[in-house]
């Protein structure tokens, strides 16, 4: 979500129209207030695979009146003249959003979701959210969204070890070994989109992210069908008062299981079981640690 955008899951009055402008501007004008407090009292990095819930997450933040959020395309991300998409150092980063006169800074870089413990290194107190989703509804949403060719896209910069593209920052050489082994330009769109997926996730557990402590797993499923319990377990996670239920009013679970029936190779659902499987051992194992 860019910082004009308003939310495309809003489907209430009160999230739509003249009313969501009047409250973002009201929302600049109190960060603009020489009364309000600073520096921020938490910020909350929000992390994942592409289409696993960040964007969602995001806008529910953008509907506290005490937020900032940036989205993946930001003045955080100015010195990418490329893409727009990548940080700039964290030492800048970090500056930038001790001056935001609100208590709740949120950032999605999610392409530099590979390096979140060092991004948490750089800003002491932060807290990061790993969004994780089922990978038929991750593909089919990603080819729904890029295009049908969006997926080997994707792959290409991991089977050709670039080392400039965020894509293959950080994949091992066991995940490049398996992606490679299933690449061609030809391959079947969801193989690859499943496969990407595949990639993004294992970043997560080959380097055993859910043992951070500052690091807390959310599975969309879950926050669709009760958001505003998670959304309170996500605030009290990240040392902020809950803004309260009205943030999540129309939050719905009509997207889940809509990839059911895409076309995937029985090889490829093979190795995104056992990822999704290591992702959702990962889940219960730290669940239980913060019950």
């Amino acid at each position: 979500m860019t910082q004009s955008s308003r939310p495309d899951h809003a489907v209430s009055a009160e999230w739509s129209g003249l009313s969501w402008k009047w409250f973002r501007l009201r929302k600049a004008i109190r960060r603009r207030s020489p009364f309000t407090r600073r520096p921020p009292e938490s910020v909350l990095f929000v992390m994942g695979c592409q289409r696993s819930g960040t964007t969602m997450l995001s806008q529910l933040f953008e509907r506290d009146p005490r937020s900032r959020v940036y989205g993946e395309y930001s003045p955080l991300s100015a010195g990418d003249k490329e893409e727009g998409l990548r940080l700039d150092p964290i030492e800048r980063v970090r500056r930038r959003i001790e001056s935001d006169r609100v208590r709740l800074v949120v950032l999605k870089p999610i392409v530099e979701s590979q390096n979140t413990p060092e991004l948490l290194d750089g800003v002491p107190g932060a807290r990061a959210l790993w969004a994780f989703r089922h990978y038929r509804d991750v593909a089919a949403s990603n080819l729904k969204k890029f295009g049908i060719d969006n997926g080997v896209r994707d792959l290409r910069p991991i089977a050709g070890n670039d080392p400039a593209n965020w894509r293959n920052d950080g994949v091992s050489k066991e995940t490049r070994a398996l992606i490679r082994r299933f690449y061609s330009e030809e391959m079947k769109p969801y193989d690859a989109a499943v496969l990407f997926w595949c990639a993004r996730n294992r970043v997560f557990l080959e380097r055993r992210f859910d043992a951070d402590p500052r690091i807390r797993m959310i599975r969309y499923e879950d926050l669709v069908v009760e958001p505003a319990a998670w959304l309170r377990r996500i605030y009290d996670f990240a040392g902020a008062a809950y803004p309260g239920d009205r943030i999540v009013s129309d939050v719905h679970a009509r997207s889940v299981k809509k990839g059911e029936e895409i076309d995937l190779s029985p090889e490829v659902v093979s190795l995104a079981e056992e990822t999704l499987r290591g992702m959702e051992e990962a889940y219960a194992r730290q669940s239980a640690r913060t019950a």
